[in-house]
């Protein structure tokens, strides 16, 4: 029974709202779950943004205007809809387990990325064209920097296994950027400088935050590289979205190789790096899964520091494109 003196803890949650209604709906993993809400959005954030397992129902009830009985109606739907955390102090998760969640949550923060507004504003065009190019072009940088950055990463690798897994991943990557470098130097304002441009800050630091996961923690790496490895099941939708972004900036005709590499990875494998790396083991330290969830949460926000930098830097008009290194005889 929920009483006054429980501390309610939501599982990490997608929240998606309907605009013709008063509906939202939490995405779960691969589970979806429809609530209505009785007052305004801001007020239903408010109190879900309370139930971290550090507030007691009393003590939600003092810092919002709703009684202790209007709460725990709330947290009895969320609980018996599964919505809150199950939590125990078992040294281990088993394997099976363990992969069945990374790949659920995968999915779901991968869709969340998409939602960013970013993609938004290129689908409905009120972004300038240069946004466009802007977010080429960093993605350029990222394929090419990030197997650069893994091979850095296994010189120092404590677990055969897992080395030769971002070893095997890395190698393939390695020359996937100069594809899309054949694209890119078909566009006027790059074609004479794309070996001299110089990333954005965003895309600088999702790599960084890559490597400085993968020196850490192995484990974790594997499962942020499964997530952001496009599956099959995706690669229509990802193929027309792309297509239909591309085409109302007229650049139709330079996407083949976006779209290759997304075709070549899929029959590479590189969403089941998980399943290589355990495949001969039964557990994982409940530690060691903590960590590589809260790392690949940390890679999903990265994301979307990367797509924000490309609206901040190439949304403005003052900016040099592409972005040139700033030397010593720039001061």
């Amino acid at each position: 029974m929920i009483t006054a003196n429980f501390s309610p803890r939501l599982r990490h949650c997608t929240l998606i709202d309907n605009p013709l209604s008063n509906e939202t709906t939490l995405v779960v993993g691969d589970e979806y779950f429809t609530l209505e809400r009785s007052g305004d959005r801001s007020k239903f954030l408010q109190l879900k943004s309370f139930f971290d397992g550090r507030h007691s129902i009393a003590d939600i009830s003092l810092k919002t205007d709703l009684s202790e009985d209007t709460i725990i109606n709330i947290v009895s739907a969320f609980d018996n809809a599964g919505l809150l955390q199950r939590r125990h102090a078992q040294p281990s998760i088993s394997v099976n387990l363990f992969r069945r969640a990374i790949e659920k949550t995968s999915l779901m923060w991968r869709r969340q990325i998409g939602l960013h507004k970013l993609f938004i504003g290129l689908g409905n065009r009120s972004f300038r064209k240069e946004v466009f190019i802007g977010l080429l072009l960093e993605t350029y940088h990222y394929v090419r920097l990030l197997p650069q950055a893994l091979m850095e990463v296994v010189k120092n690798s404590r677990s055969a296994v897992f080395r030769d897994v971002i070893l095997h991943y890395a190698e393939q990557e390695l020359d996937h950027y100069i594809e899309y470098a054949k694209s890119l130097i078909q566009i006027d304002r790059i074609a004479r400088h794309l070996e001299e441009s110089h990333p954005t800050v965003g895309t600088l630091s999702l790599v960084r935050n890559f490597e400085s996961i993968g020196r850490r923690h192995e484990l974790s790496l594997i499962c942020c590289l499964q997530l952001i490895e496009a599956r099959a099941a995706e690669m229509d939708d990802a193929e027309n979205d792309l297509l239909a972004i591309a085409s109302g900036y007229g650049m139709r005709d330079l996407m083949q190789p976006f779209i290759d590499h997304m075709k070549i990875d899929v029959n590479l494998g590189h969403s089941d790096l998980l399943e290589q790396a355990l495949k001969n083991s039964d557990l994982v330290s409940a530690e060691a899964a903590h960590t590589a969830v809260n790392d690949m949460h940390d890679i999903k926000h990265s994301f979307d520091v990367f797509h924000d930098s490309v609206i901040a830097y190439y949304d403005d008009i003052s900016n040099y494109i592409p972005r040139p290194r700033v030397d010593f005889f720039a001061l």
